[in-house]
């Protein structure tokens, strides 16, 4: 992944202060919005100072952002380098696909039987947006917002908070499949048959259907990562 070439020192392309009350949560998500957008160089330190003053925060809300990324997996924290974009690999690709499904077929037989009309309509509003977005920030979002309300009638809520943590955790890998518009459009399909699916009351259909999205996502975006 690279950068623009006029972005400053330390691979950090511009970024709008920060004017809200949680200021961590929302450093947070400005350096996930980049590190998903490209941002940032993959592997290469991020200047803390340079982040703070972009942001217009001090140095300790920036510090628990970064430890809430790397504990996204997004950062890693080398004592000797500091801050890094993790370079992302295959078996990690692997891994957290591999829980992800395990848990999100789990959960779809369970809210198949328990979704209401009006909250598949909105799960599909959310799936006709995607149809429609080009940015690949933008449309990872819509992503994330999609798994989780298909997922929000479960009455675990352990479980549906354990499926958020790893949706997040996967907005990466979602931003590489959406820069190619056919996979990018692919998955939309995928949704649709969640989606009939869950209008179905199918269980057997709604696993077969997450399975299929997830295992098609990881089919497209393994060959973009080195190990």
């Amino acid at each position: 992944m690279t950068t623009n070439a006029d972005a400053p020192a330390g691979g950090v392309a511009g970024i709008a202060p920060i004017a809200r009350s949680t200021v961590r949560d929302a450093v947070r998500d400005a350096l996930r919005d980049l590190i998903i957008s490209g941002g940032v160089d993959i592997d290469r330190p991020l200047r803390q100072d340079e982040l703070a003053a972009r942001l217009q925060v001090s140095r300790t809300p920036l510090r628990e952002a970064l430890h809430g990324l790397a504990s996204e997996g997004l950062i890693t924290l080398d004592p000797r380098r500091g801050a890094v974009v993790t370079k992302p690999t295959v078996q990690q690709l692997l891994d957290l696909y591999e829980i992800r499904e395990l848990l999100e077929v789990y959960a779809g037989r369970k809210v198949a039987s328990l979704a209401d009309t009006s909250h598949i309509d909105e799960i599909a509003a959310i799936n006709h947006r995607m149809a429609q977005v080009d940015d690949p920030v933008e449309w990872a979002q819509l992503n994330q917002q999609f798994h989780a309300a298909v997922y929000a009638p479960c009455a675990n809520v352990e479980l549906v908070t354990l499926i958020g943590v790893l949706a997040a955790r996967a907005k990466f890998y979602v931003r590489i499949l959406v820069s190619s518009k056919p996979p990018a459009i692919g998955a939309v399909h995928e949704h649709q048959e969640m989606l009939d699916a869950l209008r179905a009351a199918d269980p057997d259909a709604m696993e077969a259907a997450i399975r299929q999205h997830l295992r098609s996502t990881v089919e497209h975006v393994a060959p973009t990562l080195t190990e």
